[in-house]
């Protein structure tokens, strides 16, 4: 398509565009007549049909116009309760072997979306996805879904795309529903009934037989399909479910109970999601907007005549990790096209962005209207956009009185904003709207910034920077405050010393958008430059922020002791280099600092060598992280001399594809300092240990050593406990995920025996035999100082205990045992329960087979008579299972902490096993389960009481 041909893809239609399409769906059902009395099943059959083609009219009109058929827009489920989808592949039930750990701990970490009947949380590849979701134990389909996402990202597209596609009939998961209704929330009330609103929006309510049409609808109810978008406009303070109308009433399925219904909404979703709306059982989806491929695909779309210019667009966007986000909302990427079609440069902040998407769009009406009559305009009918976005009702269904004529004049000639005729019963009327709500939240920025200096400026600051400390109103007014600062120093400041103490990355996001040349107040950089700074969770605008404050400070603050609050610095999971050179200034005035992450940054060995380069000397580092960055393997002896310098402590070097000659200057440079050294994932030092193990020997201060997933074989143990049996300082070894290790462990296990200082050993996930524990257990049964002992995920273990158990017996000095994720049968319960008998801490959780029959089990446990904490966590167990096992634990004095949590057949049962806990919780001290019901919540709180100091629910 040409450039011309894209001017209008806006996400709406133009005023007179609007007007048209109306009149013509209003012709379009002229024809249906309205009946009297009771419609006949042919009437009904016939109002249905003629209602179809009337509605198909419109959303083929419309996609049309807004150019549906050239957006993109990928989804991602991120929470779906007690609920799982159609059948997938294998591959997309677990993740990665990368992404798995070896203990419990890293288990419920990382994977909590690959245990049955845990929230999913994955990505769908099509909209077609979110009708499949179904409930988990039932099988019976959700439909109610809520899709949320930020303003401009893509849910009213997503929505049009929907409706467009079932009006055409070319897509199959549409084709079985016979009615498509798309309602706007903001031109709703909680009384209005379903049939009122697509008379009001849809189709001319004069020529709707409306009761033909509840019929229909009524009798049809699985195959109709009802898309209500943004319920964050919809005009309610609180709720009653007294005055609900149909349109409510489906929400919350006490009517219309087996219509499909999905419902757009901004965040936070506790408005919507709630007793009195959409409850259990429901999916949730999120709009992430584009991905990178998405942005180059639409790009080029949009310059199809003009590849050389589209390719410098997606190189512009790519160099700014700012202009990266914002190309993330299809809004955003239409108005830089639109921007970079003209003028061939793009902003770098949002103020900038929708400033000039302001100029653009007012100069295609009007090419000679000046940058101040346009500012004008907008401070006017922004006006109106802040007293609505501040009042309690946030009504955002206008009407033309509440404007200023002239401005609502020019906005509407602009297309800022849009009129719709709405016949509300006896009374007709334009509804007034933006064209889309962070339009509304930059226009009520401009007023609220012309006020500065004034009473009423202070006293809307002080009302909304008081709702950012309340979760569910912090985001209604997050873009609202940016826009506020956005090129107004003054502003800035006054927010700033409102919200310092409230939220880091608002005060940073704020203070980029500002392009203040000045520094904030004293009080607010001390609220970013504070002992512990970790930014490795925030997003791609926080961290540019933080990097320009960063920069700020340490070229306008010299000599002032800011920086040297900073004892931790997070700045992981960031592609660091446009960045380094700032770090490194930073860090150099960070005089105390003691911990330094930059995992998965990117780092190149030269950029590693600066930032090391800069740190205090003497140093105060202890701990260093450079996981996650690759390039560094094979370079290391190159950052030797700065390693030497440091002298820290803790050094991680995780997933940095280290080869065996890198091994040497660690040992070498960090001797006499070094105490834990993590080296997991280094796929190279498998298979040739004889080169690079004896170096090991030389880290005399070693207490801890970490060489998880190193490809370690059976060869490579000897010299590795060669080396470290003289360390003896050496107390935890972890060689976890060496699969190699399985199955030979006679040619190895004899060589850690000389490691006599040793506490904890781990052997998790290194594909162990039967055959494989009796010479593990010989050889650390000498080694008096070993309590704990982990051999979970060694899932060849279930089912023989009887075969290898025994030989734990020896291991007298043992107190602790991991054997979970072992796929342990009920029969291994009686030899490991023999073996271990003395000792005191005992985990076999997520062992899945154990449920259901804990009646031919659970009376071994008590013959670990000294046992302290035990773990059945995701075991799987059932309500019939709750009795042995409470029958044997009361038998167990010693038992104070018992977890029961993740065991999800529990769920829905809880009036039989409830009564067991009194018993259970006879001598525990601490109960770990995880949350139920309401009704379930009760018979707990029946047994023991759910505020007892001993339940734990997590």
């Amino acid at each position: 398509m040409n450039n011309s041909g894209n001017q209008n893809v806006t996400g709406t239609s133009s005023p007179d565009k609007v007007q048209a399409v109306a009149s013509k769906a209003e012709e379009a059902v002229k024809k249906v007549y309205k009946s009297t009395g009771t419609p006949d099943q042919e009437q009904v059959q016939a109002v249905a049909s003629k209602v179809k083609e009337a509605v198909k009219k419109v959303y083929k009109s419309t996609a049309n116009q807004m150019h549906i058929i050239d957006i993109f827009t990928t989804l991602c489920l991120v929470e779906q309760t007690h609920t799982r989808r159609k059948p997938r592949k294998k591959e997309n039930n677990m993740k990665s072997d990368k992404e798995m750990e070896l203990d419990k701990k890293t288990y419920e970490k990382m994977q909590p979306e690959t245990r049955e009947g845990n929230p999913i949380k994955c990505k769908i590849e099509s909209y077609e996805g979110i009708f499949k979701f179904q409930t988990h134990k039932e099988g019976i389909p959700i439909k109610r879904i809520v899709v949320s996402g930020s303003a401009g990202i893509g849910k009213t597209t997503l929505i049009d795309k929907i409706a467009y596609d079932w009006a055409l009939g070319t897509c199959q998961t549409l084709n079985k529903f016979e009615l498509v209704f798309v309602l706007k929330m903001r031109s709703i009330k909680q009384a209005s009934n379903l049939t009122e609103a697509i008379g009001h929006q849809l189709v001319a309510k004069d020529s709707l037989d409306a009761s033909a049409l509840e019929e229909f609808i009524d009798k049809n109810q699985d195959k109709v399909l009802i898309l209500l978008d943004g319920f964050d406009e919809f005009k309610i303070a609180s709720l009653d479910t007294s005055s609900f109308g149909s349109i409510l009433k489906v929400l919350s399925k006490t009517q219309y109970t087996e219509c499909w219904v999905v419902i757009t909404s901004r965040p936070p979703l506790d408005k919507l999601v709630n007793k009195s709306l959409v409850k259990k059982p429901y999916a949730h989806v999120r709009v992430k907007g584009f991905s990178n491929t998405n942005i180059k695909e639409y790009v080029n779309k949009f310059f199809t005549e003009d590849h050389d210019k589209a390719r410098r667009l997606i190189e512009q966007i790519e160099l700014s990790d700012t202009l990266s986000d914002l190309a993330e909302s299809p809004m955003l990427l239409l108005l830089m096209c639109s921007l970079w079609a003209e003028k061939n440069t793009l902003p770098d902040t949002m103020t900038r962005l929708y400033k000039s998407a302001f100029q653009y769009i007012f100069k295609r009406k009007e090419r000679n209207i000046k940058e101040n009559e346009i500012s004008e305009v907008l401070i006017r009918v922004g006006k109106v956009a802040l007293d609505c976005l501040i009042s309690k009702d946030r009504s955002f269904d206008f009407r033309e009185g509440d404007f200023e004529k002239s401005a609502l004049d020019e906005a509407m000639k602009a297309g800022v904003l849009t009129s719709e005729r709405i016949i509300d019963g006896l009374d007709t009327y334009q509804s007034v709207s933006f064209i889309h709500h962070l339009f509304l939240e930059y226009c009520a920025a401009l007023y609220w910034q012309s006020l500065i200096n004034t009473e009423e400026y202070d006293r809307i600051l002080d009302q909304v920077a008081g709702k950012l400390t309340d979760y569910s109103c912090c985001s209604r007014y997050e873009k609202l405050l940016q826009f506020c600062c956005g090129e107004n120093v003054a502003c800035t400041n006054r927010i700033l010393q409102k919200i310092h103490h409230i939220n880091p990355q608002l005060v940073l996001v704020y203070y980029f958008e500002s392009r203040s040349k000045e520094l904030p107040l004293e009080n607010v950089i001390r609220s970013i430059l504070t002992d512990g700074i970790d930014i490795s969770k925030w997003n791609n605008d926080s961290t540019n922020a933080f990097f320009h404050f960063l920069k700020q400070v340490a070229a306008l603050c010299r000599g002032n002791d800011y920086f040297s609050e900073v004892k931790t610095l997070n700045v992981s999971n960031f592609n660091l280099h446009r960045f380094v050179e700032v770090l490194a200034t930073s860090i150099k005035l960070m005089t105390n600092l003691e911990r330094l992450s930059l995992k998965y940054s990117s780092l190149t060995v030269a950029n590693t060598d600066q930032i090391l380069s800069s740190l205090a000397s003497p140093s105060t580092l202890i701990e260093l992280d450079l996981s996650g960055n690759e390039t560094l393997g094979g370079s290391v002896s190159l950052l030797a001399p700065q390693l030497m310098k440091l002298k820290c402590s803790n050094l991680c070097l995780t997933s940095c594809k280290l080869v065996a000659q890198d091994v040497s200057p660690i040992a070498k440079s960090m001797k006499d300092t070094l105490v834990v050294l993590d080296v997991n994932e280094s796929r190279a030092l498998g298979g040739c240990a004889s080169t690079w193990g004896p170096e090991l020997g030389k880290m005399e201060c070693l207490y801890f050593i970490s060489l998880i997933d190193c490809c370690l074989e059976g060869t490579d143990i000897e010299h590795i406990a060669m080396a470290l049996s003289g360390v003896s300082t050496l107390y935890y070894l972890h060689l976890g995920k060496n699969q190699g290790l399985g199955g030979c462990a006679e040619m190895w296990a004899l060589h850690l025996k000389g490691m006599r200082h040793l506490k904890e050993v781990h052997l998790g996930k290194c594909s162990l035999r039967d055959k494989d524990v009796e010479p593990i257990a010989v050889a650390l049964s000498d080694i008096q100082t070993l309590v704990h002992l982990n051999l979970s995920w060694n899932q060849d273990l279930g089912g023989c205990a009887e075969m290898w158990a025994l030989h734990l017996k020896g291991m007298r000095h043992l107190k602790e045992a991991n054997l979970s994720l072992c796929k342990l049968r009920h029969k291994d319960v009686e030899p490991i329960a023999v073996a271990l008998r003395h000792i005191q801490t005992l985990d076999i959780s997520y062992n899945s087979t154990l449920g259901g029959c804990a009646s031919l089990w659970a009376l071994y446990l008590k013959k670990m008579n000294q046992l302290k904490e035990l773990s059945l966590k995701g075991c799987s167990l059932t309500g019939g299972d709750m009795e042995p096992i409470a029958e044997s634990v009361s038998d167990m004095p010693n038992l104070v902490h018992l977890s029961l949590s993740d065991n999800n057949p529990l769920i829905g049962c809880a009036s039989s096993w409830a009564p067991h806990l009194k018993l259970m919780t006879k001598h525990l001290k601490r109960l770990r389960m995880g949350h139920f019901t309401d009704e379930e919540e009760q018979h707990i709180n029946a047994s023991i009481g759910l505020h007892s100091p001993i339940l734990e629910l997590e």
